[in-house]
């Protein structure tokens, strides 16, 4: 059996995806501390979910998909944040106001999900295009007002998985069918509760 670490990570190259490294890789790439710098350059944010059990083969290490089922979830608030994020060193305001869009945008995706004959047409969230001078302004413009419309880019990618599968199904190289390149309206406001700011995914009607 090969014991490796396993990492989440949200990247603008690749998306949501499990990283794995065993303990060879953890040698030959200098050691967990290199690992997380690594990760922390190429990153939105990324935590280290724990550790899985894989089987050599004569097509190398193979894992089971229960394997990544057991592992907890990435718990709120408990990522790292990577350099890719325009909220990276930013203020408290500016974390959570992108991370509020992101996770709008995700919901958003979440909903276009379909099952067809066992099969599930999923979508991930892959980037946002909003530089930190973007966001930075969006933030201010919160202060004086009640609310900020935007229109941001994203790249989203389509992929499947057979229903049967565990959670979570993330969307590795041999499941991606396509991405796409989409302008989405947001609505950003202060929230009454302690979320701080809610964000809506707009409707076309509603711009």
């Amino acid at each position: 059996m090969i014991e490796a670490i396993v990492y989440f990570v949200a990247s603008p190259d690749g998306g949501p995806q499990h990283r794995i490294y065993d303990d060879e890789d953890v040698q030959a790439l200098g050691g967990v501390h290199a690992i997380e710098m690594l990760l922390e350059r190429e990153s939105y944010w990324f935590i280290r979910l724990g550790e899985v059990r894989g089987q050599l083969g004569p097509a190398g290490v193979s894992y089971e998909l229960a394997a990544f089922a057991r592992l907890p979830k990435p718990a709120a608030g408990r990522c790292r944040i990577g350099r890719r994020n325009p909220a990276f060193r930013a203020s408290e305001l500016e974390r959570y106001v992108f991370e509020a869009i992101f996770k709008a945008i995700e919901r958003m995706l979440e909903c276009w999900k379909c099952e067809r004959d066992g099969l599930v047409e999923a979508y991930a969230l892959k980037e946002v295009k909003i530089s930190p001078d973007r966001l930075l302004m969006l933030t201010r413009s919160l202060h004086s007002l009640k609310r900020v419309h935007e229109i941001t880019g994203i790249t989203a990618i389509k992929y499947w998985y057979d229903e049967s599968w565990p959670e979570p199904n993330l969307p590795g190289d041999d499941l991606v069918v396509a991405e796409y390149s989409i302008r989405i309206p947001l609505q950003v406001q202060w929230s009454g509760d302690e979320k701080l700011v809610r964000v809506e995914v707009m409707t076309i009607a509603s711009c």
